[in-house]
């Protein structure tokens, strides 16, 4: 845990809980609610029934709930390798930030790193709250980029085999995971907003602008889920298109063979008729005169539909 000290503008390392005092403000990060437990942390703070029991049970939403003396906040961070998300709960109180996750989270150590060299992002529950915030917007803006690249090779590769039927179970899926994860980022937003709303006890007045910038980068992660639901949809619509095409050349092609042959199964099917009189049955170059006129019928057909560029 870190103390911040006004009278010195510094901030230092202490491994007891103590409330502090009206120049001090304190910060406390648990891997998991058993280290919270063991220290007894909740213990020594006169706690709300409701607020203690939203502190110690991980929502399956985010939210934020403001009781009389602390609000509480459920928060929700992107894992940008499996895409899934870290529930993270944040006691608010007048002069501290207690944060607790279900497991280790990757940006703890970066932000002990930035309290450290920037003693002044402690010196208020606000900016330790804001840069809290920074860093759970920042995990949905990497989640952002790494799902726009997915999803162009995802276009890409329904033009390299559009008739691939892996590429619409894939759609279907990412459509069943962008609806969850569309469910964290609306209501993440709300809780976002709430922050940087003037009437919010624990931000002051200089705060209530960082986290409305914080709203508004926000907003471009909002946009891009929304954006990513039509792209899924084009996807699914180019795949038909490409096979429809794909099917209307393999129909032109059947077509267009077909009308040679056409006139040759005429000829064929007249020469074939066992008539008695057939005057050309009995001519000594008959054979090689009909194959000529075959081949040579064949070789017209096929020069006029290269002309007209059917073929």
């Amino acid at each position: 845990m870190l103390k911040y000290k006004k009278s010195t503008n510094e901030t230092v390392r202490t491994d007891h809980f103590e409330l502090p005092d009206e120049n001090e403000t304190l910060w406390l990060f648990y891997d998991s609610p058993e280290e919270m437990k063991r220290d007894g942390v909740l213990d020594k703070i006169d706690l709300h029934e409701l607020a203690s029991s939203a502190f110690t049970v991980f929502s399956e939403h985010p939210r934020i709930n403001v009781y009389s003396k602390h609000a509480v906040l459920s928060t929700f961070y992107l894992e940008t390798k499996t895409l899934e998300p870290l529930r993270i709960n944040v006691l608010i109180g007048e002069r501290y930030l207690i944060v607790v996750a279900e497991r280790e989270i990757p940006f703890r150590e970066q932000l002990v790193k930035d309290f450290k060299e920037n003693p002044e992002h402690m010196q208020h529950v606000s900016y330790m709250l804001y840069y809290f915030m920074k860093d759970i917007v920042n995990s949905y803006l990497e989640v952002v980029d790494q799902l726009s690249d997915k999803f162009l090779e995802l276009e890409k590769s329904v033009f390299v085999d559009p008739l691939k039927r892996e590429i619409g179970h894939k759609v279907y899926r990412w459509k069943n995971r962008l609806h969850k994860l569309r469910q964290y980022v609306e209501a993440e937003e709300s809780v976002i907003q709430k922050m940087g709303h003037d009437d919010f006890e624990y931000a002051n007045e200089e705060s209530g602008f960082y986290f409305k910038d914080l709203l508004s980068a926000f907003s471009r992660v909002t946009s891009a889920f929304d954006s990513f639901k039509e792209n899924l949809k084009g996807v699914l619509d180019l795949q038909m298109s490409l096979k429809s095409d794909h099917m209307n050349r393999i129909m032109k092609t059947l077509t267009l063979v077909s009308a040679v042959f056409v006139p040759l199964t005429f000829i064929a099917g007249l020469y074939g008729m066992n008539f008695e009189y057939m005057p050309e049955l009995r001519w000594r170059y008959g054979y090689f005169f009909v194959l000529t006129l075959c081949f040579a019928l064949a070789v017209m057909i096929m020069s006029y539909f290269k002309k007209k560029r059917w073929w």
